[in-house]
């Protein structure tokens, strides 16, 4: 009988075995898989890291999934707004029309964390208090319509003013906030006519006083914060859907 028992118990260790084995094994088959998800993970962060960088800075890109390597075709780089192509062709755009127009000064392109920012002064573009466009200002606007049309950044207008009491005058216009979006809605009217810029990449703000480029209480400071300025923020349904297809 004490052999029977001993065979019973060597047994009853040996099963003990095989239930130790078999969770030694999940647990390398679970930690074998955490560790394929994070590198999966990582892969998509490179992938998305890499399209983002293509976006803002027109950089090296994902030409397809997965090559991290590659750079996106240069007509594909326009199409999701490549703020340094962007930026070039608007500067080359201006470069041509600014000493015919008395605009040279007056216009400034360059690119910020909003996306390509194209500076106009006041003076440049309306006379003093008024929110009607010169002939030059629509001539210069003229030249940027076929940009605008072929990339699908959005466009935002702004204007601002300076911290001066508007005068209206015999005006309809009450204030500077007046002042501000009509000198934006009046940019936005002639980018839209006469082209085919799709209105709803389109948005007219008033900023009033009140987003100076120079807080200084001087003339000089006040004559910098009068200014229009179009905003071209880079078009990020695509950087979407790759992060939509994990």
């Amino acid at each position: 009988m004490r052999r029977k028992n001993g065979a019973d118990e060597h047994e009853n260790l040996e099963r003990w075995l095989l239930t130790y084995a078999d969770l030694i094994t999940l647990l390398l088959a679970f930690f074998i898989m955490m560790y394929t998800f994070s590198k999966q993970d990582a892969q998509k962060y490179n992938e998305v890291t890499a399209h983002l960088k293509s976006i803002f800075s027109g950089g090296s890109g994902i030409a397809k999934k997965g090559n991290l390597e590659g750079k996106l075709p240069v007509d594909l780089q326009m199409q999701i707004g490549s703020n340094a192509m962007i930026e070039e062709r608007i500067k080359q755009e201006f470069r041509e029309i600014a000493d015919e127009n008395g605009l040279k000064n007056n216009i400034t392109v360059f690119t910020d964390a909003r996306g390509v920012v194209v500076r106009i002064m006041d003076k440049a573009f309306y006379d003093e208090g008024k929110a009607d466009l010169k002939q030059g200002a629509k001539n210069a606007l003229d030249k940027i319509i076929p940009i605008m049309k072929d990339i699908k950044n959005h466009i935002r207008i702004e204007g601002h003013t300076d911290n001066v009491p508007y005068n209206p005058g015999n005006s309809q216009l009450k204030d500077n906030w007046d002042l501000s979006v009509k000198r934006a809605t009046t940019v936005v009217r002639v980018l839209l006519e006469g082209s085919r810029i799709n209105p709803r990449r389109l948005t007219a703000s008033g900023r009033s006083e009140y987003v100076p480029v120079d807080d200084r209480d001087t003339s000089d400071a006040r004559q910098k914060n009068r200014r229009t300025e179009i905003i071209l923020t880079p078009d990020l349904s695509e950087l979407y859907e790759l992060i939509n297809k994990y």
